[in-house]
């Protein structure tokens, strides 16, 4: 008998809202079409966190789009293959890490085939609004592949050596070395176990190896540069963009400000913000280099970090997270005006 649309459709709803995946239990879990995926413009930690994901609960791991050259650098620095990216999620049953907003999932996931979410993310703006039961992970930890390489401990998996190197160069990437105002114990410990596994001995020259990769930005453009580590939000009823460049150049990016005020203004028009924001985040002097567009970027600028530029970049000293520090003082001043 052929089903309509209709009836198909709310027989896949209740198929899939019976369906609970196990975080504690993978054997549990039915994964022939799983698939593990970060957000858009992937940085290091949702690349490794996907490998390690499907490695502990079955799976494949993916990516949304091509990983930039700090992700590269880890991936060759471990032997490790680089997960493959994705094009069309709409057939697959999906796992994410290192997110849960909206605003940053690949737009052909259908938000009805989310099985799991691990994360070390705020839950705000606009979270991911699921009709089935979705497993839950969220820890405010420094990155998601330590709550992964903790929950590998958990469930006596033991990682081969060259994901315990991709998981601590993960966690290396979003601790900033463990510089981050978002480091916790819980990445310093499990940053020494999983270099125990890989046979790494030199933590701190691993990661200063990964700063000097991710630095050298002069051979891309500035529209490259921008999107590179680029995070949509939605605060306050607005669309909001947040990029950022974490080097130990920072003066290479701020010799070209003139060229990424350019690509901004291109940007947020093309994409419809209602504000954007870029961060030239200098790794070796802790301070943030902060860009905008225009006069309404500016008011939330003022507002946000209770200053009044008298130029087009603000320099905010000691600010080096967007998750921690950048994002929350945009988000309270949209929700102020």
């Amino acid at each position: 008998m052929k089903l309509t649309p209709i009836v198909a459709a709310l027989l896949m709803s209740v198929s899939s809202a019976s369906y609970a995946f196990d975080l504690q239990t993978p054997a549990n879990n039915e994964t022939d079409n799983l698939v593990w995926t970060g957000h858009l413009s992937p940085d290091t930690d949702t690349v490794m966190s996907a490998m390690l994901a499907a490695h502990i609960y079955g799976g494949t791991a993916t990516v949304p789009e091509q990983i930039n050259p700090e992700s590269e650098f880890v991936l060759n620095y471990c032997n490790a293959e680089a997960p493959r990216v994705e094009s069309d999620y709409s057939a697959y049953q999906v796992g994410l890490v290192d997110f849960n907003q909206t605003t940053q999932l690949a737009p052909t996931i259908n938000q009805s085939s989310i099985v799991a979410v691990i994360d070390h993310h705020a839950i705000g703006g606009s979270p991911i609004n699921t009709p089935q039961i979705v497993a839950m992970d969220i820890r405010g930890w420094g990155s998601a592949a330590t709550i992964l390489a903790d929950n590998a401990q958990k469930l006596n998996i033991t990682l081969p050596k060259h994901l315990a190197c991709a998981g601590l160069g993960a966690i290396l990437s979003d601790t900033v070395v463990f510089q981050s105002s978002t480091t916790t114990d819980y990445d310093r410990e499990y940053a020494e176990k999983l270099a125990a596994i890989a046979g790494i001995e030199d933590i701190e020259d691993f990661g200063q190896q990964m700063l000097i990769a991710k630095s050298d930005l002069s051979h891309l453009s500035s529209e490259t540069i921008l999107t590179m580590d680029y995070k949509n939000f939605e605060y306050g009823g607005k669309k909001v963009g947040i990029g950022v460049a974490e080097t130990l150049t920072a003066q290479q990016l701020i010799d070209r400000k003139e060229e990424l005020l350019s690509a901004m203004k291109s940007y947020k028009e093309a994409n419809g913000l209602d504000h954007l924001f870029f961060s030239i985040t200098d790794t070796k002097d802790k301070k943030a280099n902060l860009l905008w567009v225009d006069a309404d970027d500016y008011q939330v600028i003022k507002t946000a970090f209770n200053a009044e530029p008298t130029s087009d970049m603000l320099t905010l000293d000691g600010v080096t997270s967007r998750k921690r520090q950048i994002g929350p003082a945009i988000q309270k001043a949209l929700e102020s005006l």
